[in-house]
């Protein structure tokens, strides 16, 4: 979908002197182009005063900022676009990732991009994507627990002291598998390139409308990644073991221990993240980053 020329940005930046300085270029860029920018960023003192002499308003908590703007922008890798993306969502607002760090699945412009993609921005000339988002809930004592929204995945993981986990597991009304293993990964497609292929799951075309199940270090060699309809609802019931203890994890954002019988139940978001996507496919990102194309002859297409 089309971005009409934005007039109001939310700057959205990692910590770092590096992330400091694309930011207050960034801002010099935007404001003479008239654009009205917010910096959302925990700063004091020189760095806050540095960015309101370049004419932002700088606010601590990004909470409900933006409502108000046209788009938010994230200064930083995939980490930072996909912290911004949680309460971009919610507000409906396109986002735009600017990437400072390493891999940069995520992000439509690298570091020396950036004001190529303001001007993108500025000129009407970017698009969205929807993008698939899980809603989590965590069920105890047969209430909500906990309810939040995650763009990339929801893992449960065993806690400080390693123990095999039991963790039966529902797809759609119906029984799949009990797994025995150190974890197990629920993840959108654009989470299927984080902790997913870490743990080798596979990787998801960005539009696709699924949900990829990963076991991390399975007992049973047999129990392998499962990729079903994001309509399917999952259920995961934490069967064990009482010591040692396991934790739920929402985007890397949120984590909170399990008790026995709790339920972690998910299904799609009502709401996509819509995101600016990268020119090139995750595939060519992963062709470029990781070696994938050693032995192509140079093959780009």
């Amino acid at each position: 979908m089309p971005i009409p020329a934005v007039r109001r940005v939310l700057l959205y930046p990692r910590d770092g002197a590096r992330a400091f300085e694309a930011t207050v270029n960034a801002t010099r860029w935007l404001r003479e182009h008239a654009v009205a920018v917010k910096v959302c960023a925990l700063l004091e003192g020189d760095g806050a005063e540095a960015l309101r002499r370049e004419g932002a308003e700088v606010v601590p908590n990004c909470e409900g900022m933006a409502e108000d703007c046209d788009l938010v922008v994230a200064l930083g890798g995939d980490g930072t676009l996909l912290r911004a993306s949680r309460w971009a969502a919610d507000a409906g607002v396109p986002v735009l990732g600017i990437n400072l760090g390493d891999l940069g699945f995520l992000t439509a412009y690298q570091a020396e991009q950036g004001e190529i993609g303001l001007a993108a921005a500025v000129h009407g000339e970017l698009a969205w994507e929807p993008r698939l988002r899980m809603q989590v809930e965590l069920q105890r004592g047969g209430r909500v627990f906990l309810r939040e929204t995650a763009c990339n995945d929801a893992y449960i993981k065993h806690g400080e002291f390693p123990r095999l986990l039991s963790l039966a597991t529902d797809v759609g009304g119906q029984f799949m598998a009990t797994y025995k293993a150190d974890g197990l990964i629920v993840c959108t497609p654009m989470g299927s390139t984080a902790y997913n292929l870490a743990a080798g799951g596979p990787i998801v075309a960005p539009s696709a409308t699924a949900f990829t199940i990963s076991p991390i270090c399975p007992h049973s060699l047999t129990h392998r990644p499962v990729v079903v309809d994001a309509a399917s609802l999952i259920e995961i019931t934490y069967e064990g073991p009482v010591e040692g203890g396991a934790f739920l994890t929402i985007d890397g954002q949120t984590s909170v221990s399990l008790e026995l019988g709790d339920r972690v139940v998910i299904d799609a978001a009502p709401d996509p993240l819509r995101l600016c996507p990268p020119e090139y496919s995750v595939f060519r990102v992963l062709a470029t980053k990781l070696g994938w194309s050693a032995g192509t002859g140079g093959r780009t297409r």
